[in-house]
């Protein structure tokens, strides 16, 4: 946390302000109280004259208006990050809260934990340090169908062997907004999530999206799914983009574990250098990847960028390449053995293949994938 930030607090219970107050003394000197008033107006006027970093603000009984409020300070101190306070734990309101602009939306009575918590991140978010930039990065989206193929699997071992290989900045993004599962799969708990980075989305920019990014012990930076439904479904689109075009600024590669077909994820494709489509071999796969290869040549996904990858592939299986081949018409690009049972350690155990099974020939062929991406051999 950086030396002095400064917060105003503007809150109509007394007892509210002194329990803020206190819990910010007991923090230290890296954290200072400039002023706090009873009534908007004069918390205006103390954020005009003291240009805080933080304003604490209550949302009382009327949302409709404390979100005008904020919405105001906004407009005139764009840089100030707002932490609003409120009884109301509706879902409605706390994305309307944040919608408006709100950094952080702290239950009353505030706890001194979350507080500290909240102003820790904004310790991050203030670094004077810029954030490296590097050339243009790679996308690269990972997508099925349906779910239960090892979509995920790919995605975590992709990223993970794609940074042991080139040491460049790699990061992989759960776009399972509603039931991703990077983390698990890696046994990491990330204070902030995908939800965090859109939340302010006007104020986003590449040291805001820095500070919610976890960092993995393999060295992979991780963007996490939302840990509520309700905050997944409030994502749009038009948020991804912003978020995936920083990204190819912050990173040389950028690793999407895709969810099903949705704004969300057809944005992602569109911005993606190659799409692999995964997909088991059997006669209802092979249906819905017919329909999807359609859609995406429908939105503009050249073929050049559409790369099919076949899992817990069988040589001797009923379904031939060939048959799949001639179904689809879209030549397979990788099959990835049938392996099961060193997936299964891998997730159960939180880690990636390339440590928990380094010689299986589920990690032997991702390795091989990646290598293949990474010189655009696939």
């Amino acid at each position: 946390m950086p030396q002095n930030i400064s917060v105003v607090i503007i809150d109509s219970d007394t007892d509210s302000i002194n329990n803020i107050t206190k819990y910010i003394k007991n923090i230290g000197s890296e954290v200072i109280v400039e002023g706090v008033a009873a009534s908007f107006d004069t918390g205006f006027e103390l954020i005009h004259k003291k240009r805080p970093m933080v304003v604490i603000i209550e949302v009382g009984d009327n949302p409709d208006l404390s979100i005008e409020r904020i919405t105001q300070i906004l407009n005139r101190f764009s840089q100030v990050s707002i932490f609003a306070t409120s009884a109301d734990r509706s879902s409605e309101t706390i994305l309307k809260v944040m919608r408006a602009g709100a950094t952080e939306y702290l239950l009353r009575p505030v706890v001194d934990t979350d507080l500290t918590f909240a102003l820790q991140k904004v310790g991050r978010l203030w670094l004077t340090k810029s954030v490296p930039e590097v050339d243009a990065g790679r996308i690269f989206t990972v997508f099925s169908p349906k779910g239960g193929v090892g979509v995920t699997t790919i995605a975590v071992n992709l990223a993970v062997n794609i940074h042991e290989v080139t040491k460049k900045p790699t990061i992989i993004v759960d776009l399972g907004l509603i039931a991703g599962d990077v983390t698990t799969f890696l046994n990491m708990k990330p204070n902030y999530t995908m939800a965090d980075a859109t939340a302010n989305i006007s104020r986003l920019d590449k040291s805001f999206l820095q500070g919610v990014i976890a960092t993995h012990e393999s060295g992979i930076s991780v963007l996490s799914e939302p840990r509520k439904i309700e905050e997944g479904l409030s994502i749009s689109g038009a948020e991804i983009s912003k978020v995936l075009g920083l990204l190819k600024k912050m990173f040389s590669y950028v690793i999407i574990d895709a969810e099903t077909i949705s704004e969300r994820t057809t944005t992602a494709i569109k911005m993606s250098d190659i799409v692999l489509i995964v997909f088991y071999m059997s006669l209802p796969n092979i249906k819905n990847i017919k329909r999807h290869l359609r859609y995406f040549e429908k939105i503009g996904l050249e073929r050049d960028r559409t790369k099919i990858v076949v899992t817990r592939y069988l040589k001797k299986g009923e379904i031939t390449l060939e048959d799949a081949v001639n179904a689809i018409k879209y030549p397979v690009s990788w099959t990835i053995p049938n392996d099961y049972k060193t997936a299964m350690l891998c997730l159960n155990k939180g880690i990636p293949a390339s440590v928990g099974a380094p010689r299986s020939v589920l990690n032997v062929s991702i390795k091989e994938m990646s290598d293949a991406l990474i010189n655009g051999k696939i």
